[in-house]
């Protein structure tokens, strides 16, 4: 889902910086809290979900030309079915945990090009489930070539394993485009439970005050633990979400944003431990809202 609290590393924010900071290491905290509202699941029935997260980030720039970095996040989603139906009837799974350990790689090759890498695991399971059964990997990677000062463009791509044995592909595009002084265009890290980067349009007025509006693909598959209609079995949600978000700095070390907007194409799988899918349903578009707190030092 939207800003799908499991953050991303900084590996596709944009381009190396073409001036080394003093301090070459960089701590950063971040957390942030969702509601989805009710919507109809097809069947008959409703689907809420309250969600959260928390990462902490360690990063390393060395000299002008690399920056590497690890980070670690633990989130929950917890899905509310009500009123009955076909799908929201079965009561497929209430609390989901996701924990994510990361790496990031941003290498400015030369004048012109700039090459992302960034390693994941991840573990996603409902609680009661085995961590274990929960374990997924993969890496995202792009290639960006610097037209000017202002374009940085490049393909790039995804993979990661599946729950089912499977694997996931699936291609990137790394932009980073100032088109004005105030006005951006880039691939957001963001928060996200989705495997890749959507794009974030940004407009900043002030030092103080900046928007964004953002959207993104987004896949989640989740272990389901061993006493429910699938035991062992996979859980998956997968949507569209379009936002609009306002930041406020406190500084430079400090960000308080709010953000708020809708789920598309939102769709529900439920398969058993041998892959085959037991139900599927769509629910209508969903709105949500919430907050996030960004700390750097």
């Amino acid at each position: 889902m939207v800003m799908g609290l499991a953050l991303l590393a900084a590996g596709l924010s944009g381009p190396v910086g073409a001036e080394a900071p003093a301090d070459p290491w960089a701590v950063t905290i971040e957390s942030a809290a969702l509601h989805q509202w009710d919507s109809a699941v097809d069947g008959g029935g409703d689907l809420s979900i309250d969600a959260w997260a928390v990462r902490a980030g360690l990063t390393y720039t060395a000299g002008q030309d690399l920056r590497a970095g690890v980070a670690a996040g633990y989130g929950e989603r917890r899905y509310d079915f009500s009123g009955g139906g076909d799908f929201a009837g079965l009561d497929p799974w209430a609390d989901v945990r996701d924990v994510r350990l990361s790496g990031s790689l941003n290498w400015r090759a030369d004048e012109r090009w700039n090459l992302f890498v960034t390693p994941t695991l991840r573990w996603n399971a409902e609680r009661g489930a085995s961590w274990d059964d929960g374990l997924t990997g993969g890496v995202l990677a792009a290639a960006s070539y610097r037209f000017n000062d202002r374009l940085s463009i490049g393909p790039g791509f995804g993979v990661f394993s599946e729950l089912d044995d499977g694997a996931d592909w699936f291609p990137i595009l790394a932009i980073d485009w100032e088109i004005t002084d105030t006005l951006s265009l880039r691939t957001g890290g963001g928060f996200a439970s989705s495997r890749g980067p959507g794009l974030t349009l940004n407009w900043k007025p002030s030092e103080r005050w900046s928007f964004a509006l953002g959207g993104r693909y987004e896949k989640f598959r989740f272990r389901l633990d061993d006493t429910g209609l699938a035991p062992g079995g996979v859980g998956e949600e997968t949507s569209i979400p379009l936002y609009l978000g306002a930041t406020r700095s406190f500084g430079r070390n400090l960000r308080f944003s709010i953000f708020a907007g809708a789920e598309l194409g939102g769709e529900l799988r439920l398969q058993d431990k041998d892959g085959h899918v037991i139900e599927r349903a769509n629910y209508d578009t969903a709105p949500f809202g919430g907050a996030a707190l960004d700390l750097r030092f």
